[in-house]
């Protein structure tokens, strides 16, 4: 909510893109923003948030993860598109072909690039998924390409999905690192849905916790 609220000002503002130029007033545009909503909480918990999200004299805060990652990129967001529906028919790519699905989510944040690029952020309150295992993600890049065909006239090309967590040693964590990742991780993805959706269909979904021993 707080991300959320932050980027929706900061865009009606003018502020598309987060740049070296104006972290500064990102910074401070952001802190506003939370000590707003924190004010909903009891002081013991909101003083453990506002930790959490803008850091302390020890650690950096979550917010500026989200605002340097953005910051360090050259290239410049063009419209920021938030909690954005994907909903209805879609097409993902098998062993076996070209099968459509019907699907519907809520991607956390995509933005658009002024290369035709776009970038797909996931936020996590705790820590990342395993990124061979990673589903949402993947498939939300596959819909928001299909989606955003034509939009602003142009083609747009999943060019970044990164999770951005809470918790773990790395606070931003990419799907993929080079094109070549990126067709391999859009690839395994839509298999895996479609083996998933098959295997439901025919009514087999046995509990496979990660962990085998919980």
């Amino acid at each position: 909510q707080v991300f959320e609220t932050f980027f929706r000002e900061w865009q009606a503002a003018g502020g598309y893109g987060v740049t070296p130029a104006n972290l500064s007033d990102a910074r401070s545009a952001f802190a506003a923003v939370v000590d707003h909503a924190l004010k909903a909480l009891p002081e013991p918990e909101a003083s453990l948030e506002r930790t959490r999200l803008l850091g302390s004299s020890a650690a950096s805060g979550l917010g500026e993860a989200v605002l340097r990652m953005e910051a360090e990129r050259p290239v410049a967001v063009v419209e920021r598109l938030l909690e954005h529906r994907l909903q209805g028919e879609f097409t993902i790519q098998t062993a076996t072909g070209a099968r459509t699905v019907s699907l519907r989510g809520v991607a956390d944040r995509v933005d658009l690039l002024e290369d035709a690029t776009f970038r797909v952020i996931d936020y996590k309150l705790g820590w990342p998924p395993n990124r061979a295992r990673a589903l949402q993600l993947p498939i939300y890049g596959i819909c928001a390409e299909q989606r955003l065909a034509g939009h602003r006239g142009r083609r747009w090309t999943l060019g970044e999905a990164v999770y951005l967590a809470f918790k773990g040693p790395k606070r931003v964590v990419p799907l993929f690192s080079s094109p070549d990742e990126r067709d391999r991780a859009l690839a395994a993805a839509g298999q895996r849905l479609a083996d998933v959706l098959d295997a439901i269909g025919r009514g087999e979904f046995p509990p496979r916790p990660d962990d085998v021993y919980r």
